[in-house]
């Protein structure tokens, strides 16, 4: 049975979601809004020689490649990423990485670029939306007064104590009407794990989001980060997520979407990655049943999922990360009957 599904968020966190989602065997279509305020790395260096009139299109096509339908996993993400950047146009013109100057279209979207990987032959299960394809950037106001213009700041002062308190864009840009109509429609809403700043509700920031989602009346989710950042979630209680979540899009959600793990049980199951996200000012964001039942008692459900994995990467260095097979055994309970 097919849905509205609405997932929301950046490159790290909607693909989980949304891989999570497809997994679940009920879901054929997934409108998933990508940020598109990056300002980091390449994408931040080709925005600056564009002057800023360029879209960060990175997030978008990590989402993208996200919602190939799962029967074809084995035709591999990034056989499709090589594919795409060495596409030929009709003329035979290389497009590369200019190929995206041609998605970030104020009426199409990045619906063209979808085009190119179903021709690719591979099958996707929804489409990526822009909260906005008005170029802009995030400014971040922190509890110390400081300034900060542009998305990656947030990912620069990960650390410091220095905790974000308010953000805006500059300049103030529209909506993608497309995206907008995707949330007032809706059956289901869920905003995605990542940059909660950032990559979340940076997204209803545009002129016209938070509108379209007071005409909505598909319940919201929000998949709750694993591990802390210093200057976003340092300290943060489930109450707290909620409270911050209906100040930027409006409305609190109906649940939240936790780990079972409490914290205690995480530092004492997995004491070397406990140690080196300390290092960073960080810990893992798993909670009490009294913090649960608090948010609980104000009309939020909670559903906990067993989805907290652990995976070496280089250097001996460990990441904690959901595992999309066992968060869709917990999206599978949201989903529309």
């Amino acid at each position: 049975m097919s849905h509205e599904i609405v997932t929301v968020g950046g490159g790290t966190g909607s693909p989980v979601v949304n891989e999570a989602l497809l997994r679940t065997g009920r879901v054929d279509n997934i409108n998933a809004i990508a940020a598109v305020y990056d300002s980091g790395g390449a994408t931040g260096r080709r925005r600056l020689d564009a002057k800023g009139q360029e879209l960060a299109y990175s997030d978008a096509m990590r989402i993208l490649l996200s919602l190939v339908s799962p029967d074809q996993i084995d035709k591999r993400p990034s056989l499709a990423i090589k594919r795409l950047f060495n596409h030929r146009d009709e003329s035979g013109r290389v497009l590369g990485h200019d190929v995206f100057n041609h998605f970030s279209d104020k009426a199409a979207g990045f619906s063209e670029i979808e085009e190119i990987i179903t021709d690719l032959g591979l099958t996707l299960k929804g489409r990526v939306l822009p909260s906005s394809t008005q170029p802009s950037n995030i400014t971040f106001i922190t509890q110390f007064g400081r300034v900060f213009k542009g998305e990656h700041h947030i990912d620069e002062e990960r650390m410091s104590e220095d905790v974000v308190m308010e953000m805006h864009l500059d300049p103030e840009v529209d909506a993608y009407l497309p995206a907008a109509n995707a949330i007032e429609e809706a059956q289901l809403i869920i905003l995605s794990c990542g940059s909660l700043h950032g990559s979340v509700l940076a997204n209803f920031l545009p002129n016209g989001m938070k509108d379209a989602l007071a005409k909505s009346a598909a319940p919201m989710f929000l998949v709750t980060n694993l591990v802390s950042t210093r200057n976003e979630t340092h300290g943060f209680k489930p109450i707290d997520f909620v409270k911050l979540v209906k100040e930027y899009t409006g409305r609190r959600p109906d649940g939240l979407i936790v780990p079972e793990m409490t914290r205690g049980k995480f530092e004492s199951e997995y004491t070397e990655a406990a140690r080196l996200y300390k290092l960073e000012g960080a810990y893992f964001l798993g909670w009490e049943d009294e913090e649960l039942h608090t948010v609980e008692n104000e009309g939020v459900q909670i559903f906990p999922h067993k989805a907290t994995s652990v995976v070496e990467v280089g250097n001996n260095y460990q990441l904690v990360r959901h595992d999309p097979a066992k968060l869709s055994d917990t999206l599978r309970e949201i989903l529309p009957k």
